[in-house]
């Protein structure tokens, strides 16, 4: 036990997050050769207070202690190095990698933007995926369950899969009537495809004595297919949707770059176009930090709602 509490306490991650914070008190090369300067700390030492408070949470789960020491001691690392190395000796090209003080500032200085584009790409990304997943897996289910349906249409929906959807995403922006359409239909068929085929293969690969016996039990066809596949294969649907989740984030984005005025993908262009890095910066980690909170959440859900797996 005392061995445990030491090692969650002196630790490398936490040693880096100790540097980190006593950084702060070195004197500045950034402040002196910026015109900008640099801004205070207070935000991201809030911003290394929150981590740390996630980080003791994640030590107090025995399975994952030594993993999320290795996790947290690569980001510690990572935001020590850049602390030294940018805002305290500017040993850095400045203009292309701003310190971190001014980079986690901007989530204070523009909040209300950032929270809108999230708002609006939130809409975009909940409406398309979850059309998408239904539909896929209503479809790829029916599919499934007719073998000559299955061998007619899987080869084409493998053969349309190979094709990102990225690459076809400009002429979509330009087709549809209006952006929020557009970003639907793009983020619709990012996910479509391949969810469909995994459908079809969840379907064929159900177990056949939970088949025969729904069939002894006089059950019709459309119970069996939604009232026992479907749910059958939930664990399975739920696994994919981190993949699923990254793919809609990375395809609205790009379209978000294209033809938007406003959302996550929008602000980081905008902010790019205008050389303007540290905004640019703030909104990549912003969505990165979206991705792992809709990870986590997928996560929680597959853990206290899904009791059945196989």
């Amino acid at each position: 036990m005392k061995k445990r509490i030491f090692g969650n306490i002196f630790n490398l991650a936490n040693l880096f997050f100790i540097l980190t914070l006593l950084s702060f008190l070195l004197p500045s090369k950034y402040k002196t050769e910026m015109s900008e300067g640099l801004k205070s700390p207070l935000v991201f030492g809030i911003v290394l207070v929150i981590i740390e408070i996630f980080f003791v949470f994640q030590l107090l789960k025995p399975q994952k202690n030594r993993s999320a020491r290795d996790i947290f001691a690569f980001v510690y690392g990572f935001l020590f190095i850049w602390e030294l190395g940018v805002s305290r000796f500017n040993l850095l090209p400045y203009v292309f990698i701003p310190a971190p003080e001014n980079v986690f500032h901007v989530f204070v200085s523009d909040t209300q933007t950032i929270l809108l584009g999230f708002l609006s790409s939130m809409y975009l990304l909940v409406f398309g995926m979850t059309s998408s997943i239904i539909l896929s897996v209503v479809l790829g289910t029916v599919v499934g369950w007719s073998p000559r349906l299955s061998k007619a249409i899987y080869p084409i929906a493998k053969a349309v899969s190979t094709v990102p959807a990225l690459i076809y995403t400009p002429y979509i922006v330009i087709l549809m009537p209006t952006f929020r359409s557009a970003s639907i239909l793009v983020i619709f068929l990012s996910i479509f495809w391949g969810s469909f085929m995994e459908s079809i293969n969840n379907t064929v690969f159900v177990e056949r004595k939970i088949i025969n016996a729904a069939k002894v039990l006089s059950l019709s066809t459309p119970t069996i297919l939604f009232k026992i596949i479907i749910p059958f294969n939930i664990p399975r649907i739920i696994n994919s949707l981190p993949i699923r989740c990254a793919t809609a984030i990375m395809t609205l984005s790009a379209a978000e770059m294209l033809g938007a005025d406003i959302g996550m993908g929008f602000y980081v262009k905008f902010a790019l176009n205008f050389a303007m890095y540290t905004k640019a910066i703030a909104g990549i980690i912003f969505i990165g930090l979206v991705v792992t909170i809709l990870n986590i959440g997928i996560t929680f859900l597959q853990k206290h709602f899904i009791k059945w797996s196989y």
